[in-house]
């Protein structure tokens, strides 16, 4: 299994939203936009075009990821550096801020642990 880090990161540190982008707990600022982590044998990447994802849970902010849309930065180049002694790799998206009227979709989801969890309990 590959472990993919993505960073996507303003093209340019004083584009839109700067003053917001810090690095805890130190505070500092960064021009980091989002992360991720992908744990596949084969990840998809981003690619030049694509939109940084947002998620956000609409009814209650505090509890959780409900919703999701396509964000208002772009991904205007790719750059990928991969291990040779361990199978991860790092992919930098550096991206431009493209505003956008996208719409919040409803997250489709599995079947909550826990329940998943007390289901195989009662048929052991």
């Amino acid at each position: 299994m590959r472990q993919t880090w993505i960073i996507y990161r303003s093209n340019d540190p004083d584009d839109f939203g700067w003053e917001e982008r810090q690095l805890l707990p130190s505070e500092s600022l960064t021009s980091i936009i989002s992360e991720e982590w992908h744990y596949s044998s084969t990840p998809e990447i981003p690619k030049v075009g694509d939109r940084v994802r947002e998620y956000a849970n609409i009814k209650a902010p505090a509890n959780g990821v409900t919703h999701g849309r396509d964000g208002d930065w772009l991904v205007a180049r790719v750059c990928q550096f991969a291990s040779f002694d361990i199978d991860e790799r790092i992919v930098v998206c550096y991206c431009q801020y493209r505003p956008i009227d996208a719409r919040w979709e409803e997250l489709r989801r599995g079947t909550p642990v826990d329940e998943i969890l007390e289901e195989s309990h009662q048929t052991v």
